[in-house]
């Protein structure tokens, strides 16, 4: 893990960062001049240094981390009945009634 540490806050350089507007910014592996690291966005290919990035773009929230495969393999492969059965989700059935109903 890379991290670069800047007005007290910790930035894990390689899960890159979405900016307050919804731009994703990542590290392209490269430093400026004075050791901080150069962020590019969709707004700006041009490498640009984080702590410019976070003064005029920030604050930089940390991208989500992707799930493991097993969480990935648990959520798809789960028993829809046992969960129309516990409660966790609306069968069909009851969708189909709810939803015709607020149509009339």
């Amino acid at each position: 893990m890379n991290t670069y540490l800047h007005d007290g806050t910790e930035f894990d350089l390689d899960a890159g960062f979405i900016d307050v507007i919804g731009v994703e910014w990542t590290w392209n592996g490269r430093y400026s001049d004075t050791g901080e690291p150069l962020l590019v966005g969709a707004e700006s290919p041009t490498p640009i240094p984080l702590p410019t990035v976070y003064h005029d773009h920030g604050p930089l929230i940390p991208m989500p981390k992707h799930p493991t495969s097993r969480l990935v393999r648990a959520a798809v492969s789960a028993d829809f009945t046992a969960s129309v059965r516990d409660g966790h989700t609306e069968s069909y059935e009851n969708y189909a009634l709810r939803t015709a109903r607020a149509s009339q």
